[in-house]
């Protein structure tokens, strides 16, 4: 955490260099989702471009109402909603919308689930993923009763809302974490990179079979005071050699 990484003198995706295009700081972990590890010149202008559309899918559509309910870090705090509104059901009856400051506000974050990477099962490359399911997580605030106006008999229903993820723009933002932590922990040059940057940028779409999860329910979360966990290994499956 606030650590920065000398550059590389080179883009980390498409390898322009320094002294022919103008650098940026690269986060390994997004900004806005508290990351604040940074290599530094990481990344050319088109690239950071590119990143940023998948990182602002990830930050906003998957992680958006997490974010705002921890009062995570923003470049923009003063857009940073208030209040948030929601839809309960109370004794069976017909859907009403609630609006509420965001500390009262119940919240589901959906953590999409595709199957494994189809490098690894063996499966033909495709664009498709195995499976589009999700995890949902979600907390209920402590005074909903109260701020439903529940009466002790009183029974409520919060129903999940619709979730709209791009799960190709979510599996490229994971790669692009992945892979600046490779390349930190190998080298730039340590490793055959194959698609994965063409991957990252948009280029390359056959997403599913480099990137996925495991149809299991999730370890427990590290200790509270932990926000990513990024775990590099060398596997050999049929006799290839990965980085995972």
């Amino acid at each position: 955490d606030r650590r920065i990484y000398p550059s590389f003198g080179e883009c980390i995706y498409c390898g322009a260099k320094a002294d022919d295009v103008k650098l940026t700081d690269e986060h390994v972990v997004q900004f806005a989702l508290g990351g604040n590890a940074v290599i530094k010149d990481g990344s050319c202008k088109p690239c950071a471009v590119e990143t940023s559309k998948v990182e602002r899918e990830l930050c906003k559509a998957v992680l958006g109402d997490l974010r705002n309910s921890i009062g995570e870090q923003t470049r923009h705090p003063k857009d940073r909603p208030t209040t948030g509104s929601f839809a309960a059901s109370i004794n069976y009856g017909p859907r009403q919308t609630f609006t509420v400051p965001i500390a009262d506000l119940p919240l589901f974050t959906a953590m999409p689930v595709w199957g494994l990477p189809g490098l690894l099962t063996g499966a033909a490359p495709t664009s498709q993923f195995q499976e589009e399911k999700a995890h949902v997580f979600w907390h209920v605030p402590p005074r909903m009763r109260y701020t439903l106006g529940l009466n002790p008999w009183d029974v409520a229903e919060l129903p999940y809302p619709e979730f709209r993820i791009d799960n190709h723009k979510i599996a490229r933002a994971i790669a692009k974490i992945g892979f600046c932590q490779a390349v930190l922990f190998w080298g730039l040059h340590g490793f055959r990179r194959l698609v994965l940057p063409d991957l990252i940028m948009g280029r390359y779409p056959l997403v599913p079979h480099f990137v996925g999860t495991p149809l299991v329910n999730p370890d427990p979360p590290l200790e509270a005071k932990a926000k990513h966990g990024v775990k590099l290994s060398v596997i050999r499956p049929r006799g290839m050699q990965l980085l995972l």
